[in-house]
């Protein structure tokens, strides 16, 4: 009895991880549009609109149908979806579209439009900061090889300052031994004469 139990349980459970694993499957599936290996299709998208609107503003740069390409680019240039954002451009588009609208702009536009000259600010300010950390990691490394030749030398001079005070100790000793036999020889002498 208990074991049929059991095998009821087992059985329960298994239901439940497949009905689960189905409700699983169906809710990814509708996450699958924003799957990278669908990334491609949706940058085509962008450059190809994007390519449609520069066209449309070389045409008549004067126009509503421009002044509106100007604000969808603006738009394109900012999404968070392009992956090759280009706040600059955004920021230029949308200064253009507020010059060529003829009625006052809304606060959510001005709003975007600080924003942006905020982002352009700041990209110039990170691009000055890269520049400069290039520089110093030029520098720092110029400064490695530097330290290095130093060393190299420091070792080379350390050598012959070892050799020389080997050499002198030996000097040292050879006139010590050479006084004594002077001593000697004087002794020598001395005895001889007398």
């Amino acid at each position: 009895m208990h074991k049929f139990r059991t095998k009821i349980d087992l059985m329960v459970v298994i239901a439940l991880v497949v009905a689960f694993s189905g409700c699983s499957h169906m809710m990814n599936s509708s996450k699958a549009t924003t799957d990278p290996v669908s990334q491609p299709v949706a940058d085509h998208k962008y450059s190809r609109e994007i390519i449609e609107l520069e066209h449309a503003i070389r045409q008549n740069s004067k126009s509503t149908e421009a002044k509106n390409a100007h604000l969808k680019l603006a738009q394109l240039y900012s999404d968070h979806n392009n992956r090759h954002r280009n706040y600059h451009l955004a920021l230029k588009h949308l200064e253009a579209y507020i010059i060529l609208e003829e009625s006052p702009v809304d606060g959510e536009t001005l709003n975007w439009l600080a924003s942006l000259k905020e982002i352009n600010r700041l990209s110039k300010k990170i691009t000055q900061v890269q520049k400069q950390l290039e520089k110093s990691n030029k520098t720092k490394l110029a400064f490695k090889q530097t330290n290095r030749k130093l060393t190299r030398e420091e070792i080379k001079l350390r050598n012959k300052n070892r050799k020389l005070e080997e050499t002198n100790q030996k000097l040292e000793k050879t006139i010590e031994m050479l006084k004594r036999l002077d001593q000697r020889l004087e002794e020598k002498r001395r005895n001889f004469i007398n």
